[in-house]
């Protein structure tokens, strides 16, 4: 009888998130675009927690299908503002926000359908929670509520917290406040993406290795991706070039570097709260320069920005 009860058993895990024409693609990929929207499926039908949410979101006003629902604004911002060459370059990689254990990007290559770049998912929560426990002296926020907000962006970024926010949001957070936690996040992955293109563009890409890795793993389940192992040097080429290489205006570069010092002062607390939690043996080999190290290169290249935006940020009261 073959491993299918009956025709179009396949479809059935996606009906609930999913058009018919992206069923189609996912069970039949034609291009690398329709490979990124087949991962990302699979890993919502696999798992009742995603599956809950995007069952959720696809009943929801607004919703036109499961594609659409991953925004690519951060990527889209980053190739509009490079060169032709630059663009012309970047045209054979496939990008767009994923579901993985680690809160950041990074790039991988497919032997039949190229570069992938992605991003986590779960980074805007990251970031959300803690632009609102960074951002905010006491008078304006008080500290237990940015002490709780600042807990669970160290879960996020720990993979111990639920990724439910679209079903509970945690909270519900002043208008003018929302809007100066919201508005840099906007920066942040654009950084975090122009990044990940740097590496591209830079040639960190053409020589290295990749290696077979768990990008994801849940209920026992691993999801292996052959991902680039980038050298520590080139990471901080990267982190420059994501601000210098686009050709931005004037407010939008100040902007960025205020995006790139907000993720290195919360990947700073991640990795200090990490460190307490599961120290790593100080013979392990790490793949990043420390974010104390990477916000200082952002200081040294970029100093008149710099300089423009940290006074807030040292005013936050240490939680």
């Amino acid at each position: 009888m073959g491993d299918k009860p009956f025709p179009g058993f396949d479809r059935i895990w996606y009906h609930s998130f999913c058009t018919e024409t992206e069923i189609d693609r996912i069970l039949n990929p034609q291009t690398a675009k329709d490979e990124l929207l087949r991962k990302r499926a699979d890993i919502v039908a696999d798992h009742t927690r995603y599956y809950r949410v995007y069952r959720a979101k696809s009943q929801s006003d607004g919703y036109k299908s499961f594609e659409d629902s991953f925004d690519s604004t951060h990527y889209k911002n980053v190739l509009s503002r490079l060169s032709k060459d630059d663009t012309e370059r970047c045209a054979e990689i496939t990008y767009g926000d994923i579901f993985t254990d680690e809160v950041n990007g990074y790039a991988s290559k497919d032997s039949k359908w190229g570069i992938f770049i992605n991003l986590n998912t779960s980074l805007k929560f990251f970031t959300e929670f803690s632009n609102l426990a960074l951002l905010f002296p006491d008078s304006v926020v008080p500290q237990y509520i940015k002490f709780n907000s600042l807990r669970i962006a160290l879960r996020t970024m720990m993979n111990n917290e639920s990724l439910d926010f679209y079903l509970d949001p945690r909270g519900i957070i002043p208008a003018d406040i929302a809007k100066s936690v919201f508005t840099p996040i906007k920066y942040e992955l654009q950084y975090i993406a122009g990044h990940e293109f740097s590496h591209f563009l830079c040639g960190h890409l053409k020589n290295e290795k990749t290696a077979q890795k768990a990008v994801l793993t849940l209920n026992g389940k691993s999801y292996l991706e052959p991902v680039y192992n980038v050298l520590q040097k080139h990471e901080f080429e990267a982190d420059v070039q994501s601000v210098k290489r686009p050709l931005y205006a004037k407010n939008e570069k100040r902007n960025l570097v205020f995006g790139a010092i907000l993720w290195f002062k919360s990947l700073e607390l991640s990795e200090f709260a990490q460190e307490i939690c599961c120290p790593q043996s100080p013979l392990a080999i790490k793949s990043h320069p420390s974010a104390v190290e990477r916000l200082n290169c952002i200081r040294e290249n970029f100093p008149k920005e710099y300089r423009a935006f940290t006074k807030p940020i040292r005013k936050t009261t240490k939680i």
